[in-house]
């Protein structure tokens, strides 16, 4: 049970360094904040002064702000999805996510279950829509093979994300025009933390991803709900010689400043995730495509979400805005999260009492088997 008594007494008694460090961040963001017009001003040719690692670069020319002036005349609910139906229509959407069921000590026995579903909607008369769902194993030599700890959870995300991303070319391969949604980043920082052969899966799935959006021309776009990247904060450090800050991040720079389906002008990543001078960023390791994935915030709720695309995808104000339509509809279906990303983690979400049925099929198999499996007290 949670102690919520002495949790009272340590709000009280650590009142200060969280005022202060509120404080502190209001003062960085009222700094960051005067210097916004410069950026409006700012263009590609400023990327020159930046240095290697710069967090982001220059793409979109123009001004900083985006304002999303459709939503002005939408008296009702009525009025949005009016509007919905002209973006959407015709035009293929389409998703991938996964979930697992990692090893479970307490059996003995290594054997983890991934599960993917992938779904796309053609937004066409005849509502032509599809999804599919697949499941796999992942088996204790392939645990000792990855010379990983059998039991832990990074080797069984990894062949998660994998699927993931095999799940998305499939859809780019089969539609000749489709617009895919990942549920995250396409730079995802974390991997550097991760030993070399685990962090080549991700690397691996990524660049056939990217390889694939380029060869097949379909757009793959990285959803971030909740993003705390101060990629454009640090480009702004670099610009006009600001104070360094590790408490402001990009979306609360922007936050006060977008209005509902407002978004900012598109940046290039440019990020610093080294672990170390002589170590690469992820972006170092991403060889051809290292300068080729940009990003704009957009508010669609609290704070502004994070939209990531591959430069090829869009490279002019009227491709870029293409996208943002589309994460608009997708969100106003939903009303908070873009329609085609919940569909697919509804489709491939393993749910509590299916890992019951999992750890049942497991044990009646070793039965038939006559596998050994030794269960902790905890099963029984």
């Amino acid at each position: 049970m949670l102690n919520l008594h002495d949790l009272s007494n340590e709000f009280e008694d650590r009142k200060s360094a969280i005022i202060n460090y509120e404080r502190e961040t209001s003062g960085e963001l009222t700094e960051y904040g005067n210097a916004l017009p410069d950026l409006d001003r700012a263009d590609t040719s400023m990327n020159s002064t930046l240095p290697q690692y710069s967090g982001a670069k220059l793409f979109e020319p123009g001004r900083t702000i985006r304002r999303f002036h459709p939503a002005a005349a939408w008296k009702n609910r009525e009025g949005a999805i009016s509007w919905v139906d002209r973006v959407l229509s015709g035009v293929a959407v389409g998703s991938a996510d996964g979930s697992q069921i990692y090893p479970d000590k307490n059996y003995g026995l290594p054997i983890a279950a991934v599960q993917v579903g992938s779904v796309y909607n053609r937004h066409t008369t005849d509502r032509e829509y599809a999804h599919e769902t697949s499941a796999s194993l992942i088996t204790p030599d392939e645990f000792a093979d990855a010379g990983v700890y059998a039991y832990g959870k990074e080797f069984v995300d990894a062949r998660r994300f994998a699927l993931e991303c095999d799940a998305l070319i499939d859809l780019m391969c089969t539609n000749d025009s489709i617009y895919l949604l990942l549920d995250g980043t396409l730079v995802p920082p974390h991997i550097n933390t991760l030993r070399k052969n685990l962090k080549e899966i991700y690397l691996d799935a990524m660049m056939k991803l990217l390889g694939a959006s380029k060869e097949t021309k379909n757009p793959i776009i990285g959803y971030v709900d909740v993003s705390v990247q101060r990629d454009v904060i640090t480009m702004m450090r670099h610009l006009y010689g600001l104070k360094a800050t590790k408490k402001l991040f990009d979306p609360v720079l922007f936050a006060d400043r977008l209005n509902w389906g407002d978004r900012t002008k598109a940046f290039i990543c440019n990020r610093d995730d080294r672990r170390g001078t002589d170590s690469p960023s992820v972006l170092d390791t991403y060889m051809e495509y290292r300068d080729s994935i940009a990003f704009f915030y957009m508010r669609m709720g609290d704070l502004p979400s994070r939209i990531e695309f591959p430069i090829w995808c869009a490279s002019d104000t009227d491709a870029i805005d293409r996208i943002a339509d589309i994460i608009r509809a997708e969100t106003i279906l939903r009303g908070s999260y873009p329609d085609i990303l919940m569909i697919a983690h509804r489709n491939a979400v393993v749910t509590a009492k299916e890992h019951e049925v999992f750890y049942r099929m497991l044990s009646r198999f070793c039965r038939e088997h006559g596998i050994a499996v030794h269960t902790g007290a905890k099963q029984e």
